[in-house]
C-alpha cells in the first residue's frame, strides 16, 4: 500500500496538475471565444500561471525527495528552476498578449505558452528518460505553434517548417543515444544510469553521452546546434522570438545540469572538458557573428548564443565548485528580464514601423524616450554595465570559473564580453546619438507597459541587490541522488 502511494503522490505536482489542466481548458475556450471575449484566454493563463508560481514557492519548505516511484524529483534545484520557468512564462504571456491583442491568435498563443511553460517545469524535474523525452517534446510541439500563429505570413511559414525539422531531428539523435544509455545500464532512471556506467565501456559512454547532448544543446543553442534559431527569431513575429529565446533555453539548462550530475557524476564521460571547448565556441561564434548584424532579431539571436557560452563556464564547474550552480541560476534569472526587455521595445518597434533593423532604432530616444531607455537597461545589461542584473551575473559566472581553477577559460569569456559590448553600445548610440527617421510616435498598450515595468524592476533590482536571489539559487545544491 505504501509503495503504491509513493507513486500517486499528487501533492507534489500540484504546480504541473495546475497548468496541465489549465491548459487542457483553454484548448476550447481559445477556439470558440470571440470578439472581446478573446481576452478571456489570457486572462485565465496569467491567472493560471501565477498560481503555479504561487505553489512552486510553497515547495521551497519541503524536503527534497522522489515520487511516482521515483521518476520525478522534488527537490531544491527542481523547484527553483521551476520558478524561474513559470517566471519567464508569464512576462512572455504579457508580452504575447499585448502584441497579438485583439485578434484571433491570442487565444491560441496562450494555450501554446502554457504547454511549453508545462513542458520546461516537468524537464526541470524528470529523473526518468521516458519522462525526459515526453516534456522536451511537449516543450518543442508548443513552440512550434508560436512560431506558426500568423498563416499568412510567409516568413513565419518558412520559420516553422526549419524549425519543426531541425527539432524533430535533434530530439530524434537524443532519443537514440537514451536508448544505449538504458542497454547499458538496465533502468531509466538518471540515477541507476550513473551508477551502472561507472562500469561500462568508456567509450560508448562518452559517444553516446555526446549524442543524448545534441537534444540538450539544441534548446540552449549551443554551438554547432544553434544555428536554428537566428533564421527561426527573424520569422517569428519579436515576443514570440523573445519568449522562445528564454524559456526553452532555462529548460534545456535545468534538464542537461540534472542529466549530466546523475547520470555522469564525476565528470563522466569528460563531459566538463567538452563543455567547457563548447562555451568557448558558443559565446565566439555568437559574439562575431553578432557584429555584423543589421536586424535587431538577427543581433539578439546572436546574443542570445553568446550569452548560452557565458552560462556554460560555471556549468564546467558544477561539480566543483559550491556557487557554481547558484551562478547558473543567478544570470538565467536576470536574462529572463534583460532579454525579454529588449524583444518588448523590438516589438513594438516592428509593429510601428515594419521593420526590425537596426536604422529603425535611430533617434528612439525623441520618438520614444521611455522605449529608448527600456531598451538601453536592457542591452546594457545583457552587456555586463554596473549596476545592472547582468554584470552581477557575469561576476558570477567568472568567479565560479576562477574557483575551480578553469583561468583561461574565465579569460576568454571576459575577451568575449568586452567584444560584445561594442555591438550593444552600437544600438544605444543609434538610438540616442542620432537624428530619427520619422517624428510619429510610437504606440504601446498596458501590457506592452506592464512588461517594460517588470523587466526594467527586475534588472535594477538583480543587479542592485543580488544577494536574495543568491540565497534562492543557492537551493539549487539541493539535488534528490
Amino acid at each position: 500500500m505504501s509503495a503504491l502511494s509513493n507513486c500517486m503522490d499528487l501533492w507534489a505536482i500540484v504546480p504541473e496538475l495546475i497548468l496541465a489542466g489549465l491548459g487542457l481548458i483553454l484548448v476550447p475556450i481559445a477556439g470558440l471565444t470571440r470578439n472581446r471575449w478573446r481576452q478571456t484566454s489570457t486572462f485565465m493563463a496569467v491567472l493560471g500561471i501565477g498560481a503555479a508560481l504561487v505553489f512552486t514557492a510553497r515547495m521551497l519548505l519541503w524536503p527534497s525527495t522522489a515520487v511516482f516511484c521515483d521518476t520525478y524529483a522534488v527537490d531544491g534545484f527542481g523547484t527553483v528552476f521551476k520558478l524561474i520557468i513559470e517566471s519567464g512564462g508569464l512576462i512572455g504571456l504579457l508580452l504575447i498578449a499585448a502584441h497579438f491583442h485583439g485578434t484571433p491568435q491570442v487565444g491560441h498563443a496562450a494555450v501554446a505558452v502554457v504547454f511549453v511553460t508545462l513542458g520546461g517545469v516537468g524537464l526541470a524535474s524528470a529523473l526518468d528518460l521516458v519522462l525526459v523525452v515526453l516534456f522536451l517534446q511537449m516543450l518543442s510541439l508548443a513552440s512550434y505553434v508560436l512560431v506558426g500563429l500568423v498563416r499568412t505570413d510567409a516568413r513565419g511559414n518558412e520559420a516553422l517548417i526549419k524549425y519543426f525539422i531541425y527539432a524533430a531531428v535533434a530530439l530524434a539523435v537524443m532519443a537514440y543515444g537514451l536508448t544505449f544509455f538504458f542497454g547499458m545500464s538496465g533502468s531509466l532512471d538518471l540515477r541507476a544510469i550513473g551508477k551502472a556506467l561507472q562500469g561500462a565501456d568508456p567509450l560508448w559512454v562518452t559517444v553516446m553521452a555526446w549524442v543524448i547532448f545534441v537534444g540538450y544543446a539544441f534548446e540552449m543553442t549551443v554551438v554547432p546546434f544553434h544555428f536554428w534559431a537566428p533564421d527561426i527569431y527573424e520569422g517569428a513575429t519579436a515576443p514570440v522570438a523573445g519568449f522562445l529565446s528564454v524559456v526553452p533555453k532555462v529548460a534545456g539548462f535545468a534538464g542537461f545540469l540534472r542529466f549530466a550530475l546523475l547520470a555522469l557524476p564525476g565528470g563522466l564521460a569528460r563531459w566538463p572538458l567538452m563543455i567547457a571547448l563548447l562555451a568557448i565556441a558558443t559565446m565566439s561564434l555568437g559574439n562575431f557573428l553578432a557584429l555584423r548584424q543589421h536586424r535587431l532579431k538577427r543581433l539578439l539571436a546572436y546574443s542570445s548564443i553568446a550569452q548560452a557560452g557565458y552560462i556554460l563556464i560555471a556549468v564546467v564547474v558544477a561539480e566543483q565548485v559550491e556557487g557554481a550552480l547558484s551562478a547558473v541560476g543567478f544570470y538565467l534569472a536576470a536574462y529572463i528580464f534583460m532579454n525579454l526587455g529588449a524583444f518588448a521595445v523590438v516589438a513594438q518597434i516592428e509593429r510601428a514601423v515594419g521593420s526590425d533593423e537596426i536604422s529603425a532604432t535611430r533617434g528612439l530616444a525623441r520618438r520614444a524616450p521611455v522605449l529608448a531607455v527600456a531598451m538601453a537597461i536592457a542591452l546594457l545589461s545583457l552587456a555586463g554595465i554596473p549596476p545592472l542584473a547582468g554584470f552581477a551575473g557575469k561576476v558570477f559566472l567568472l568567479r565560479a570559473a576562477l574557483d575551480g581553477g578553469w583561468v583561461w577559460l574565465a579569460v576568454i569569456a571576459a575577451v568575449n564580453m568586452v567584444v560584445a559590448l561594442y555591438y550593444y553600445v552600437a544600438v544605444v548610440a543609434e538610438m540616442y546619438m542620432k537624428e530619427p527617421v520619422s517624428e510619429e510616435a510610437i504606440p504601446g498598450n498596458l501590457g506592452y507597459t506592464a512588461v517594460l515595468g517588470l523587466t526594467m524592476l527586475g534588472t535594477f533590482f538583480l543587479g542592485i541587490l543580488p544577494a536574495p536571489v543568491l540565497r534562492l539559487t543557492s537551493m539549487l545544491s539541493q539535488l534528490v541522488r
